[in-house]
C-alpha cells in the first residue's frame, strides 16, 4: 500500500513538473527559440486555456514539416515516420491511419499554432520552458545540436529580448500579422521584397530562413528535385514557395520537375524562371500551359563573392522588387547578410506566389 501512494505522490509530482505556467514572467510575452536562436515577434507563442501553443511551421528546423490545405482548412505536420492533420474546423486530428488524437490545433495571427508539449511528445521531440526576467518567458525547442543550457541560453537572449519586448509594446501592430500582398503605387513609402534563389537550398541554408521565420522561394531543376526530394519536402514543409529552373527546352524539363516535385511532396510547382537565353520560348511556355514566368525585378550576378549589392538595393528601395539569387558556396552567408540587412532597413520579406509576378 505504501508503496502505492509513494508512486501516485511521484506520479504526481512528475505531472505538476511538466505543466508549464500561463506566463511566468511579469511582462505577458513568451518567446520561441529552437536550439541556442531566439525566434522573432512572427513565431511568439500563445496560450490557449494555459496550454502554450507555437507556430507549426517552427517544427520544420527538427526536421518535422508543416503544410496547410486552405480549401480543406486541415493542416498536416510530418516527418519520414509520422504524419499529423489538424481540421482546424472541427477541432479534431487524426494521423495516417485514420486515429483520431485528442489534440487540436487553432489559427492565430494568419499561422496555424499547436501544442507544443503535444507534438514534441508525438514526434519524440524536447522542449523546455523558461522563466524570463522581465522580458518574456521563453518555450525552447532542443535537440542534440543545442549548446547552451537554459540558463545560459536566457543570459545569452536578454538583450535581444528586450529589443523585441520594446518594439511590441512601443508599436501595437508589430505583433503577429499575416503576410500582405507587394504594395502598390499608391503605397511607395512601404519597403517590400521577393527574395528568390535558383538552385537546390543547403540544410543550413533551411535552417538560417527558419531562424529568421522568413519565407522565399526556390528555383530548382528536375535534377535537383530528383536528387534530394527531402529537401523539397522540407521547401514546401517550411512554408517556402517552390518553382521550375529551365536551363533547355521547357516542353521537356517543365514535365519531368513537376513530376518529380508532385512525387516528393504531393504538389506541382506552378512558377518557373530560367537563364535569359530562353526566356523567350520559356514565357511563351508558361503563359500557353498554365505557369507563371518570373523575371526578377533584380538579378545578382552569379559571380558576386558578397551580398553589398543587395544592400544597396534595400537602401534605395521604394515600394515592392524582387531578387533573383544563385545558390553557390557563398550563398549561407549571403543570407545571413541580406535578412539582418532587410531587418535593418526595416524591408518586409514576403513570399512570391503566381498572382504576384
Amino acid at each position: 500500500m505504501k508503496r502505492r501512494i509513494t508512486a501516485l505522490i511521484l506520479i504526481a509530482v512528475l505531472i505538476a513538473a511538466s505543466v508549464q505556467p500561463a506566463s511566468a514572467d511579469s511582462s505577458g510575452l513568451c518567446f520561441t527559440a529552437t536550439n541556442d536562436y531566439l525566434l522573432d515577434l512572427g513565431s511568439m507563442a500563445a496560450f490557449v486555456s494555459g496550454t502554450a501553443y507555437i507556430p507549426a511551421k517552427v517544427f520544420s528546423t527538427f526536421g518535422v514539416y508543416f503544410n496547410y490545405f486552405e480549401s480543406e482548412s486541415t493542416a498536416v505536420l510530418y516527418n519520414g515516420n509520422k504524419e499529423i492533420f489538424f481540421n482546424l474546423v472541427s477541432g479534431n486530428s487524426y494521423d495516417s491511419a485514420n486515429n483520431t488524437q485528442s489534440v487540436s490545433a487553432t489559427f492565430k495571427y494568419g499561422q496555424v499554432y499547436v501544442p507544443v508539449a503535444w507534438v514534441c511528445s508525438y514526434f519524440g521531440l524536447s522542449y523546455s520552458y523558461i522563466n524570463g526576467n522581465g522580458y518574456g518567458d521563453v518555450v525552447r525547442l532542443k535537440n542534440s545540436k543545442a549548446v547552451l543550457s537554459d540558463s545560459q541560453f536566457l543570459d545569452a537572449a536578454t538583450t535581444l529580448m528586450k529589443t523585441r519586448y520594446d518594439e511590441y509594446f512601443g508599436n501595437v501592430t508589430a505583433s503577429p500579422t499575416p503576410s500582405v500582398p507587394p504594395p502598390t503605387g499608391n503605397e511607395t513609402n512601404a519597403k517590400s521584397a521577393s527574395l528568390c534563389f535558383i538552385g537546390l537550398p543547403s540544410e543550413n541554408m533551411l535552417d538560417i530562413l527558419d531562424n529568421y521565420s522568413a519565407n522565399v522561394c526556390f528555383f530548382i531543376t528536375a535534377d535537383e528535385a530528383k536528387a534530394s526530394p527531402d529537401t523539397v519536402r522540407r521547401i514546401y514543409g517550411s512554408g517556402h514557395s517552390l518553382g521550375i529552373y529551365c536551363t533547355a527546352a521547357p516542353e521537356t524539363e517543365c514535365e519531368a520537375a513537376s513530376e518529380i516535385i508532385f512525387e516528393a511532396a504531393q504538389q506541382r510547382p506552378v512558377m518557373i524562371t530560367s537563364s535569359a537565353g530562353i526566356a523567350a520560348s520559356c514565357s511563351d511556355y508558361a503563359e500557353n500551359n498554365g505557369y507563371a514566368y518570373f523575371k526578377p525585378e533584380f538579378q545578382v550576378p552569379q559571380t558576386a563573392k558578397n551580398a553589398d549589392s543587395v544592400s544597396s538595393e534595400f537602401e534605395t528601395l521604394e515600394g515592392f522588387t524582387s531578387i533573383s539569387i544563385f545558390v553557390n558556396d557563398d550563398s549561407e552567408d549571403f543570407l545571413h547578410y541580406i535578412l539582418s540587412r532587410a531587418s535593418a532597413e526595416s524591408v518586409k520579406l514576403l513570399p512570391l506566389i503566381e498572382t504576384y509576378i
